[in-house]
């Protein structure tokens, strides 16, 4: 795709080749979809490789000239790769994202029902408009908790991670999809990735000038308590997302019980990947250290 072209190393400590080795990706991909078969892998990775090349890059790229008119550009013509009919469209892809999405969704749309699509299609958007949301805030940290914790479900992109375990495991029903308790468990699987993340990478966060958008740092400000309290009320936070989540398969339609396991499984396999993994190495050596408590050891029961 081109992903590790000369104009995206100017940022080696994120997205250069060895760093994306020592990332493995995959290994996320495996732990987190257990049961899927090796095809369905492989499409899972490579969406998600695409999603992290926007996360790791996109804020630097366009942070430097503040430039947040070209991002929304950017956003726009990236939706053009995923029209609702599934049909490839002539247009040239620029980048290694456009490139990635051309090649991507004409094989994963195949499958799907158009409602199933525009649900796709949906969460992609949600995600690319939540890191518009980071870049305007990157430098204007915001001090508020809920609306952090709000955004964060977008920019995060684990809602997306959500649809394409449902796209592994087959489209769930209406009334599922519908159910406010099967919303619930979904939305705390996703506070629950997205907490633990940011405990886990919140020195190299510091080091890199993006901290600002991290729950530690906005915990830190907005309750006035030093990082280490900080990280405490983050990690309380995740415990009780963590309890939710636990308790969910009781709690949804029928329909989604499965799903909603898997959802466990993937919260236990992130976890697992974080330790694994050489992306945090400097984060779980840092000041902060490796999260402990309720709420990153309760994950392993899933």
């Amino acid at each position: 795709m081109g992903m590790f072209d000369e104009e995206y190393l100017e940022w080696p400590q994120r997205w250069s080749e060895e760093k994306f080795d020592q990332a493995d990706f995959p290994l996320f991909i495996a732990l987190t979809h257990p049961d899927a078969d090796a095809r369905e892998l492989d499409l899972v990775t490579a969406w998600h490789v695409a999603l992290w090349f926007v996360d790791d890059l996109f804020l630097p790229l366009y942070r430097r000239d503040h430039d947040q008119e070209s991002a929304a550009a950017q956003v726009e013509r990236l939706m053009l790769f995923l029209p609702l009919d599934g049909l490839p469209r002539p247009l040239s892809p620029g980048n290694p994202v456009e490139r990635a999405f051309a090649g991507l969704w004409t094989g994963t749309a195949a499958t799907m029902s158009p409602v199933w699509r525009d649900r796709f299609i949906s969460s992609v958007r949600r995600f690319l408009d939540g890191v518009l949301w980071e870049l305007e805030h990157v430098d204007r940290a915001v001090t508020d908790l809920i609306e952090y914790l709000g955004a964060r479900r977008d920019f995060g992109g684990l809602q997306f991670t959500a649809v394409l375990m449902e796209h592994a495991m087959g489209e769930l029903p209406p009334n599922v999809l519908r159910s406010r308790e099967f919303r619930t468990a979904v939305d705390a699987f996703v506070d629950a990735v997205s907490l633990h993340n940011d405990i886990v990478s919140y020195d190299r966060e510091v080091e890199e000038g993006t901290v600002s958008n991290n729950g530690v740092e906005v915990a830190h400000c907005a309750l006035e308590v030093n990082r280490r309290d900080a990280a405490a009320v983050v990690n309380a936070l995740l415990t009780a997302r963590v309890d939710t989540l636990a308790g969910a398969p009781a709690a949804v339609p029928s329909g989604g019980v499965r799903f909603v396991e898997s959802l466990q499984e993937a919260l236990a396999g992130s976890y697992l990947w974080h330790e694994l993994t050489g992306r945090f190495d400097r984060g779980t050596a840092g000041t902060l250290g490796k999260p402990r408590g309720l709420g990153t050891s309760a994950a392993y029961v899933f």
